[in-house]
């Protein structure tokens, strides 16, 4: 009866935050996750899947950081005590090779999350693209959250499931010999997070694109020079492609 009484109270309490958080937050101001849901035979691309309960929850946890272009969010092996979810901008997740090259891992946008690592170790290092703000989330309160609330913590696992997808896309991309076809996919993949939309923003430098392709910086001019001249991408400016030939560019890059 006392733990009854007890459980009530708190449920109560945690309303009553979570109510405040949601208004002292407009909803644009707070976390959002953006994925590819399950459950749907339909292309539709990425979606929010938190709904306003869950984003107050995180809202009440959260910290807004606003970094500069450039700046290190984390490096590789450093202690992990956050994760972060991108408000705005853009950052890349990347790798140090040797002689200071970098393969970079994944770019990350609006609605995805990173910092969730692996024995209380970042697992890689990430830096800002663009004027970037993200929501940093203790790792501590977010693991007490998903105790409470395993319904976000499936949701944080939707987006997981999305990321593995992505990184799947990445390799298959890499199996490609022709750099064509490569460049072609990667723009399929950032064409998805755009709801499909023929014009698609390329706000990464031509080099971490190279990156992360596997490609050199030369090789991803030819074969964006070569899109152009077939008539399947066009390249208006160097962070602007538009796809020209829809059906062209679906054939191209169908495995992705």
């Amino acid at each position: 009866m006392v733990g009854t009484v007890l459980a009530d109270m708190w449920g109560e309490h945690m309303e009553t935050k979570y109510r405040k958080a949601a208004a002292s937050s407009p909803r644009g101001l707070r976390p959002l996750l953006r994925a590819a849901p399950f459950g749907s035979g339909n292309d539709k691309g990425m979606t929010q899947i938190l709904t306003e309960k869950q984003q107050a929850e995180l809202a009440s946890i959260a910290t807004e950081v606003h970094l500069r272009p450039r700046a290190t969010v984390y490096t590789a092996d450093s202690s992990a005590h956050s994760a972060f979810i991108v408000k705005d901008g853009m950052v890349k997740a990347f790798l140090d090779l040797s002689r200071g090259s970098q393969r970079v891992l994944a770019f990350l946008f609006p609605g995805d999350v990173f910092g969730l690592a692996e024995n209380g170790r970042y697992v890689n290092s990430v830096q800002t693209v663009t004027p970037t703000t993200c929501f940093k989330i203790p790792v501590s309160a977010l693991t007490e959250m998903f105790v409470r609330d395993g319904e976000l913590e499936l949701q944080f696992l939707f987006k997981m499931t999305h990321e593995l997808r992505e990184a799947q896309r990445q390799q298959i991309i890499l199996t490609h010999r022709d750099a064509r076809i490569r460049v072609a996919m990667f723009l399929r993949m950032l064409q998805r997070r755009n709801d499909g939309s023929s014009h698609i923003e390329l706000a990464m430098s031509r080099l971490d694109i190279a990156r992360y392709l596997g490609l050199s910086s030369e090789a991803v001019s030819r074969a964006t020079a070569r899109l152009s001249r077939e008539g399947i991408v066009a390249f208006p400016s160097l962070r602007v492609a538009q796809v020209i030939n829809r059906s062209e560019f679906d054939r191209l890059t169908r495995a992705a």
